[in-house]
This record gives C-alpha cells, sequence and structure tokens, in this order.
C-alpha cells in the first residue's frame, strides 16, 4: 500500500519533481566533476612542483667523503621504489677552463647520468630530475666514446669562455686535463648557469674517484605533509606507536621516503628538501580548498533549488497530508512518506548527475587546468548517495513545517 502510495505520487506533479531532480542534478554534476578533478590535479600538481627541483638529496654520512655509484641500484629496492620518478648522482669538481687562454675561467664541472640504465626497463638521470632545465643544442651521449668527451655549458659559463655547441674547450684539474667538445648551452636562472655538465664517468677520471659520486638528487611523487618548524627535526619512528608506523611508513610521505633510502643506503644520509615539499603542500592545500568551495556553493545552490521545489509541492498537498493524519495515519509515517519522495528524486539527480559530471570533470581537467583527468566511475555511487542526503536534508524544512499543525488545521487552511 505504501509502495503504491508512493508510485502514484510519484507521476503526480512532474514538472515540479522535474525542477527537484534538476537542481539535485546540478549541484552533484558540478561536486562530481570538481572532485574528478581535484583527485587528478594532486597528482600532477606534485610532479609540476617537483620538476622544479629533486624532492630528495643523498649525501654521504660522513662529510667530505664519497659514496660508490653502484649501491644507488639499491634505491630500486624500498617499498616505495615506484614513487621514485629519476635519480641522479652528482660529482662536482671546480676546475679551470680554458687554462692559459685570457678567456680562462674557475667554475664547478658537474658530473651526472642524462640516460643511464639503472635497471634494464629505467632510466634515469639530470633531464627528469630538472625537467626545466632549457638546453640549446642536446646532452651528452652515455655509452660511447664520443659521449664521454661532451659537455654542456652553462649560459653564462660559454658566454665568459666565448664557446658555442661545437667549440672545443679544455678542463684541468691540478697536473690533469681533458679535453670537451660543446653540445649544448644551458640556460636555467639559476646557479646551473655558471655550471658544466658532462658524463659522470668523465668527471670521476679527471678526480681520480672512479665509481664515486658526492651527492645525489631524487624525484620522487609524494603525499605533501606540513614542514616542521625545525627543518632539521625529522619525524622518529622510534617514537610513534605500531598504528602511527604502519600509517606513515605506508604513505608515500617524503619523510618516510627519506627513511627508506636511509634503510636502503646505510653509509649515506637521504634528507627531504623542504622548500619543495613545503611549496607542493602549500600549493595543492590552497587548490583543494578553492576546488572544494566551488563545490560547496554548487551543492548549497542545488540544497535551495529542491528545498523551494519540495515546499511548492507539499503546500500544494497539504489536503492530502490533512486527510492521511486526520483518519488516523502517525505523523512520523507521513513526514517519512514525502521524505521517502524526496530520497528517490534525489536518487535520481545523483545519478543523473554523477554521470554528466564525470564527463564535465574530464572536459574542465584538460580544458581549463591542462590536467589529463582519468575516467573515475567510482565517484557514480557517491554520487548517488549524496544526491539523496541532499534533496532529505532540503526538504526536512519545509515537510516538517506543513504537518506542525493539527490536522482540522491543516484541512481547514487547505480548502480557504
Amino acid at each position: 500500500m505504501y509502495g503504491r502510495l508512493l508510485i502514484e505520487s510519484l507521476r503526480r506533479g512532474t514538472r515540479r519533481k522535474l525542477l527537484a531532480v534538476s537542481a539535485v542534478a546540478l549541484g552533484t554534476l558540478g561536486a562530481t566533476a570538481l572532485t574528478e578533478v581535484m583527485l587528478a590535479s594532486g597528482d600532477r600538481l606534485a610532479s609540476e612542483m617537483g620538476s622544479y627541483g629533486a624532492n630528495l638529496e643523498v649525501v654521504p654520512a660522513q662529510a667530505g667523503e664519497t659514496l660508490p655509484v653502484a649501491e644507488l641500484a639499491a634505491v630500486r629496492k624500498i617499498f616505495w621504489r615506484n614513487n621514485i620518478v629519476a635519480i641522479a648522482p652528482l660529482h662536482s669538481l671546480r676546475v679551470r677552463w680554458a687554462p692559459g687562454e685570457p678567456r680562462e675561467v674557475v667554475a664547478p664541472l658537474v658530473g651526472t647520468w642524462f640516460d643511464h640504465a639503472l635497471e634494464p626497463d629505467w632510466r634515469t638521470g639530470l633531464p627528469r630530475t630538472r625537467p626545466t632545465l632549457k638546453v640549446a643544442g642536446r646532452w651528452p651521449r652515455e655509452g660511447s666514446p664520443e659521449g664521454a668527451g661532451e659537455v654542456v655549458l652553462g649560459r653564462r659559463l660559454a658566454e665568459r669562455l666565448d664557446r658555442r655547441p661545437g667549440d672545443a674547450v679544455q678542463a684541468r684539474l691540478g697536473e690533469r686535463g681533458a679535453a670537451f667538445r660543446v653540445v649544448g648551452v644551458l640556460t636555467s636562472g639559476g646557479e646551473e648557469d655558471e655550471q658544466a655538465f658532462a658524463p659522470l664517468a668523465a668527471v670521476q677520471r679527471l678526480g681520480s674517484q672512479p665509481g664515486r659520486f658526492t651527492r645525489a638528487e631524487v624525484f620522487a611523487m609524494t603525499t605533501p605533509e606540513k614542514q616542521p618548524e625545525n627543518r632539521n627535526a625529522r619525524p622518529d619512528p622510534h617514537r610513534m606507536s605500531a598504528e602511527e608506523y604502519e600509517t606513515w611508513y605506508c604513505t608515500a610521505y617524503p619523510s618516510s621516503i627519506a627513511f627508506q633510502l636511509n634503510q636502503a643506503l646505510p653509509r649515506a644520509r637521504a634528507s627531504v628538501v623542504y622548500g619543495v615539499t613545503a611549496a607542493t603542500a602549500d600549493v595543492l592545500g590552497r587548490l583543494r580548498g578553492v576546488l572544494g568551495a566551488l563545490a560547496a556553493v554548487a551543492l548549497l545552490g542545488a540544497a535551495v533549488g529542491v528545498t523551494a521545489a519540495i515546499t511548492a509541492t507539499v503546500l500544494e498537498r497539504r489536503l492530502e497530508a490533512g486527510l492521511m493524519v486526520a483518519i488516523g495515519a502517525p505523523r512520523s509515517r507521513v513526514v517519512l512518506f514525502f521524505l521517502s519522495e524526496a530520497a528517490l528524486l534525489g536518487l535520481l539527480g545523483g545519478i543523473a548527475g554523477g554521470a554528466l559530471g564525470l564527463t564535465a570533470g574530464r572536459l574542465l581537467g584538460s580544458g581549463a587546468l591542462g590536467v589529463a583527468v582519468p575516467w573515475t566511475p567510482v565517484l557514480l555511487p557517491f554520487a548517488a548517495l549524496l544526491g539523496l542526503l541532499l534533496a532529505v536534508l532540503a526538504s526536512l524544512a519545509p515537510v516538517a513545517r506543513a504537518l506542525e499543525r493539527y490536522p482540522a488545521d491543516i484541512l481547514k487552511r487547505a480548502t480557504a
């Protein structure tokens, strides 16, 4: 009987019910689209912010020492190995460029990887840890005799040496020297403009330290965490409870990845570059706040529309409600009847809005933010539930207000 009444009620007054469904659909459409963009933009933003500099650094545990390059393979064996996007060992020497010439300059020569296969299917190097570096020309080639003698000069260093791609240049460290051919000029706007970059093996030979490096930078996809007031302070796993340790260790925080790097490289000390991670957390938090506020505004507008539609529906059906109460129906049952009708309308609106929101989110992400938003059907049931709750909550006040009088008063006002 109750179900038949509900179905019959849904068949009448279709215009107002369509208005309620449309209001819920628009609200859930906006919320779903913004949520989809928010989920996709997190990883994209972390990647973009990370591209301005590696977010982790590995240095020798003892100052003044160097580390064996061979140990870096252990980085690909930690729990969060799939979050390690790139790693680049660096071996820096301060050398004399163009010795004996009028333009002789003392400047750093940095040896590193450019396109190194740390594993058969995983290549890494400086261009992947610092994607914003711009090179006029190309990077040195690794793995070939010709590539070992190639170098990229920073823009200001190239100007001081008066060298261009294709020119030869000499570097000298004490009594040892090396000849290089310039294959590119690098522009960064930072300290790289005063440096030169060559294959790691060539710089190791010049410094008589084969197979060693002085520090390494790591770019990892991480979950932003709050920056400690004291940058030298680190989360201490020994002071954590079992639950806290499990949550921290199994979350891709920069500090937890650094902790695992320290476990994999016992002779090294891994630390977080907080300048990058703090900026990522701050910008990502602001973006999520803006998107969350827009979603709340969309839902608020939907709630207003549903309230208006349900209020009009209840006012139209005051006589029906009064008769139901007058013939003995409990007020709670009558209220439940109207709320059930609103819940069904909200469910329909939530499903429709969620389906449209998934498409709108992909269009918004690619068109406005340049984010490739993946298809996220898991949001559809949440959109349906959100539409149901939105319709029920928006209907509580008008339904309760319409039935707060006695049946006789309701019938009198309805027939007046």
